[in-house]
């Protein structure tokens, strides 16, 4: 996703200042309100920032989302090395097995 310079210059302000007002940003950047809530909303909508019902907005963090799925990520991984290792003991019981036969088949 290719950000306008518009927006990327907000982004830009939100990672120095913290979080902002939509009013404060329309001075800065120097339109209306309006259209200042306007890019406040399509960044909210692409999922980059968040804002609360007075107007602030701040970049989404990321971190603690990453840092979560990361330990899903773990757990399953885990989860599924513990099956694998137990189907390895089944196979190495069922191959025991079939050689019992076969010396069997033999005799």
């Amino acid at each position: 996703m290719e950000l306008t310079p518009r927006l990327q210059d907000i982004i830009n302000m939100l990672k120095n200042k913290g979080t902002m007002n939509v009013k404060d940003l329309a001075l800065e950047i120097k339109v209306s309100p309006k259209t200042a809530k306007g890019y406040a909303r399509e960044l909210q909508r692409l999922g980059l920032v968040e804002m609360d019902q007075d107007g602030n907005i701040r970049l989404r963090e990321y971190e603690e989302e990453a840092h979560i799925d990361s330990m899903k990520l773990l757990k399953t991984l885990e989860n599924h090395e513990n099956e694998i290792t137990l189907l390895k003991k089944e196979i190495d019981t069922i191959k025991g097995e079939l050689e019992k036969l076969k010396k069997k088949g033999k005799a």
